[in-house]
């Protein structure tokens, strides 16, 4: 475990010595916070929900009241009406409108959280690309420099007649071989340096960008069961669920007050008479709505309809998140030891090889192909950590995507 460190510090060197000069390094929470200041979807999802909000904000208010002039004209006498006409809230389903409306738009900024944190994990994923990249292109720069060494060494002794054309072109050729996987890494770190432009103001140059940080990082929680407890009360398209069930229960009840009769008045001015003789007054009328033929029938059903569907939804996500939450465990704790047993029992082996091999070449006990080998072993062991390392981190990711934060301890 103490060689970590040292990866840590050799990935932050190697990305220093290859980003240009005006390039920014970025660890994967300097480039989530640059993500939630620039990336245009992410505002757009915020301004989603203030559009929600302006909309539900109209079912708070009261209706309008109108206002009639009525002019009557019979024989010598003439009766003009200006009236007020507003409808009264006595059936008290204001007040209900008003908590389904922020019941609705907060279950609006849930479902918005849920598709915030879908475009973390989708920049946490296109990171680890870039990260993998880097350190794979690293690895291999490592090992062709001790391939290009020794075919160096060989050339020399065959011109001095003291090596072998065989010995020589089989070393040239594994320095071809390692020089055409330096190539496909490099297209590897160029593509996910665009995938994690794309998180950014559109614009941004990919080759300004580079990865900072170790692919292991802390240990996820021992404990399943709090996972999932954690998940249940902090994934944010569950909570838009409930959210959601508590605005139609509240929809219903206001449905349920149109059984109630309901009232307006009308209210105003009256001037009656013949020319010259005109006398003025008020009128008032008060009017009762009687619910004999609607009585939200249809509104109470398609809101316990709704809300019946919205708690299946929620008891199928219930269930998909426990099992999620089990198998992303499973997947990141034992992606993390596998990575670390391989380091132990492979690498640092593997790190012995080439110096044994080395010095039995020099005594003529191994040949070429054994040096070789001894070589491709070593490069082999160091890329195969990587992608486990980075198997390790997807998993760990994807842990904290289903318990909708962070699962360390």
């Amino acid at each position: 475990m103490r060689q970590w460190p040292m990866l840590v510090v050799a990935a932050g060197v190697w990305c220093a010595a290859a980003a240009p000069a005006s390039g920014q390094t970025l660890t994967e929470a300097q480039a989530l916070a640059r993500m939630r200041a620039e990336h245009p979807q992410l505002r757009a999802l915020r301004l989603g929900v203030r559009e929600l909000e302006a909309d539900a904000r109209e079912r708070r208010l009261l209706a309008n009241p109108t206002v009639s002039y009525t002019r009557e004209d019979a024989g010598n006498a003439t009766d003009d009406f200006l009236l007020v006409s507003q409808e009264l809230p006595v059936r008290g389903r204001i007040g209900l409108f008003d908590e389904a409306a922020g019941q609705a738009v907060t279950a609006a900024e849930a479902r918005a959280d849920a598709s915030v944190l879908a475009v973390e994990t989708r920049l946490r994923m296109a990171f680890t690309a870039l990260l993998l990249a880097q350190e794979r292109t690293r690895v291999l720069q490592s090992g062709l420099s001790e391939l290009r060494r020794l075919a160096d060494v060989l050339r020399a002794r065959e011109r001095e007649g003291e090596g072998s054309r065989f010995d020589r072109l089989r070393a040239e050729r594994e320095v071809a071989d390692i020089e055409t996987d330096l190539e496909a890494a490099e297209i590897e770190r160029l593509g996910a340096q665009a995938r994690l432009a794309a998180f950014f103001t559109p614009g941004t140059d990919p080759s300004d960008l580079c990865a900072a940080g170790a692919l292991l990082d802390d240990p996820v929680r021992s404990d399943p069961a709090t996972l999932v407890e954690l998940a249940l009360a902090g994934r944010p398209d569950y909570r838009a669920l409930e959210l959601s069930a508590a605005q139609w229960r509240t929809e219903q009840r206001a449905a349920e007050r149109l059984r109630y009769p309901g009232a307006a008045v009308n209210a105003g001015l009256k001037r009656t008479g013949a020319a010259g003789a005109r006398e003025s007054g008020y009128a008032v009328t008060a009017t009762m709505v009687v619910p004999l033929f609607n009585r939200g029938q249809a509104q109470v059903a398609r809101a316990a309809a709704a809300r019946a569907r919205v708690d299946a939804e929620r008891q199928a996500l219930r269930g998909s998140i426990e099992s999620g939450v089990r198998a992303a465990h499973v997947a990141a704790t034992r992606y993390r030891a596998l990575a670390e047993r391989y380091r132990a029992t492979s690498v640092e082996p593997a790190a012995e090889l080439v110096a044994i091999a080395d010095a039995a070449y020099q005594e003529g006990e191994y040949g070429i192909l054994e040096l070789l080998d001894a070589h491709r072993v070593t490069l082999g062991a160091e890329t195969r950590l990587l992608e486990l390392s980075a198997a390790a981190r997807r998993a760990a990711i994807e842990l904290d995507r289903v318990i909708g934060g962070e699962a360390g301890p």
